[in-house]
This record gives C-alpha cells, sequence and structure tokens, in this order.
C-alpha cells in the first residue's frame, strides 16, 4: 500500500484513534499491522489518553454489574449525554465462579499468582476480616501493584514487574469494611480507624493512603474531624472524594491540603454514593440503585435509564479506558 503520508504522519492518526478502529485497520496491510501491534506503539497510544484529556475522554467507558444478574455489562461514557443507554453485556473468563467477582481497580493487570501464608498470629490477627485488595500503579518504577491485607494487621503487596509478594509495614488501623479503596497519585486510599480501644462505630473516620513507591502507609487530612458516617473515598476528576450518608459529600481540590477541601452539596437524599467521571462540568454519580448525571455550577441533575440489563439491583460500576495492550503479554 503507498500513501503520500510519512509514517510518521501516519503513526501520529493511529495514536488518536478509538481501539476498535485501530483493531480493524491491522488488515489494511502487513506493515500497518506490525506497527499496531508494536509495544512501542501499544504504550504511546496508552499514555496519549494520560496525557491528553479529551482523548481519555473518547475512549472511556464504564463496566457494570448488577447484583441481580450474574453478567458483566459495558457503556460508552459518551453515551450519557442521553437519559437513556444501552449496556452490552461481556463476556469474560469468570462467569463460572461470578459470586466470588469483585471490582478492585482498571489497569492492564494480568492475572497474577495465588499467595497464602500460614504464620503464628496475635489474637487481634486472628480477627475474622473480610479480605480487602487494593490495586494500583507505581509511576516512578513503571510497575502495577496488588495490596493484600492478609489479616488484621498483616499487609502484603504484589509487582508485576518483579512477579513477586513482599510483606508490607505493620498496618495499624482498624477497617471497617472489604472496600477496595481508590487508586490516585500512585497511591491507594481507603477510610480507616486507628486504636483498638474503642468500639469501631464510634471510632472517628481516617484517609489512609498506601503509598507504592515509598512502600508504606500515611494520612490524609480529612475535611471535618467529625466523621462518624463516612465509610469510603473516591475519585471525581482527578480530585479525591469524602463520601458519607446525606446529600453533600466533600472534593480536594489540592491533593494532601486540608485547605482545599470542597463541598459539594447535591438535592438526592442518598444512602450511598460513589462518583465515577467528570465531563463537560457534569459528573456521573452512582446513587443508592441507580445513575444520576449532576451539574455542579447549575445544581441540576437527571436520571439515567440503562437498558439491556435483566433484573434490577445495586449497580456496580467502574470507570476504565480502552487500550491496546492485551493481557497475555
Amino acid at each position: 500500500m503507498q500513501s503520500n503520508l510519512s509514517s510518521d504522519v501516519i503513526v501520529e492518526i493511529l495514536m488518536r484513534l478509538p481501539v476498535k478502529s485501530i483493531c480493524r485497520f491491522k488488515c489494511v496491510c502487513k506493515l500497518w499491522c506490525l506497527l499496531i501491534s508494536d509495544p512501542t506503539f501499544i504504550k504511546r497510544h496508552l499514555n496519549l489518553a494520560i496525557i491528553d484529556k479529551d482523548i481519555e475522554h473518547q475512549r472511556q467507558k464504564l463496566i457494570l454489574r448488577s447484583s441481580s444478574t450474574p453478567s458483566l455489562y459495558h457503556v460508552e461514557c459518551a453515551a450519557m449525554t442521553s437519559n437513556d443507554v444501552m449496556a452490552v453485556k461481556l463476556h469474560f473468563p469468570l462467569i463460572s465462579s461470578f459470586d466470588k467477582v469483585k471490582f478492585i481497580g482498571s489497569f492492564n493487570l494480568k492475572r497474577i499468582p495465588n499467595f497464602y501464608i500460614d504464620i503464628n498470629r496475635s489474637l487481634d490477627d486472628r480477627v475474622s476480616r473480610p479480605l480487602v485488595y487494593g490495586f494500583g500503579y507505581d509511576h516512578s518504577f513503571d510497575d502495577y501493584n496488588v495490596v493484600k491485607f492478609m489479616y488484621e494487621s498483616i499487609v502484603y503487596v504484589y509487582s508485576l514487574k518483579t512477579d513477586t509478594w513482599r510483606r508490607a509495614q505493620r498496618f495499624s488501623y482498624r477497617r471497617f469494611n472489604s472496600d477496595s479503596g481508590v487508586h490516585l497519585n500512585g497511591a491507594v486510599h481507603w477510610v480507616f480507624a486507628r486504636g483498638k480501644d474503642f468500639s469501631l462505630v464510634s471510632m472517628p473516620r481516617l484517609i489512609v493512603a498506601f503509598d507504592f513507591a515509598e512502600g508504606k502507609f500515611r494520612e490524609l487530612p480529612r475535611p471535618y474531624d467529625d466523621a462518624e458516617n463516612v465509610t469510603a473515598v473516591g475519585v471525581l476528576g482527578g480530585c479525591l472524594c469524602w463520601l458519607g450518608e446525606q446529600q453533600d459529600f466533600w472534593v480536594m481540590k489540592e491533593y494532601a491540603v486540608k485547605e482545599s477541601w470542597t463541598k459539594v452539596v447535591i438535592g438526592v437524599p442518598f444512602l450511598n454514593l460513589r462518583p465515577s467521571f467528570l465531563k463537560n462540568d457534569e459528573a456521573l454519580l452512582v446513587i443508592n440503585e441507580g445513575l444520576i448525571v449532576y451539574n455542579p455550577k447549575e445544581d441540576t441533575h437527571r436520571e439515567i435509564v440503562i437498558h439491556g440489563i435483566n433484573g434490577r439491583g445495586n449497580l456496580e460500576i467502574e470507570t476504565y479506558v480502552e487500550s491496546l495492550v492485551s493481557l497475555n503479554v
């Protein structure tokens, strides 16, 4: 195939196209097939979505799980301009054990090896707690990591680059549930409590982050001290969120700066809330058992009706950016 365009220009054009289109273009000629399959091109295509917000929004999708059906679905984020969207059923390898499937994040990660450890544990460590995982990317080492809470105070970290598990510093906090936390700025964030002398329910909530580069836990400032109703954090538009059970939540506009916390009030009462993505001054929020698109500038919201999912139930949603990265690599 002959072209008047230089190879550099062709690469720049292809890098800006959606994954589905690029995969089709593998059939154009052998040269394009080799180019698109090249690891360097795949990484450049992925990195462009990281540095260019317009490209990121173009490739952004939602993966959904409903408690009423043993299936996963995906929805185009671009379709959220309409109040009625169609979900497409996904085929995935864990359908036979769907009741054990849980979203813990969205990154380019292969299957990781099982990890089991049998050690002499203290009485506190023998307390039955649900397993907790964290998932994230360490930019300083270009490495993907999984954090696994084995017992009450024992934490291990998996490195994709070395394909090994290592023990992290001793965990000195109390956890409320099996929430997998949220990844932001090279760290995974949870809501935990400190100390073991009081009832877990009455303990004040803390924002605790595990920093992958430093390999240790640290605390972040909260918007206020009386936070017994807060059990989770989220991420909205690249900012950390402090989530409660009322009609408002807090957004940290500047990471780790207490004074940057900003209160966001929405006109919808909720028992549970999770922010998803932000585009064109609108935020997609998972509230109770449904979805709404909220405009903070105009203080308006609209409900999203999702078609194509059998039955009704609680929605679990994760945002991801499509890429050419293969799980087999």
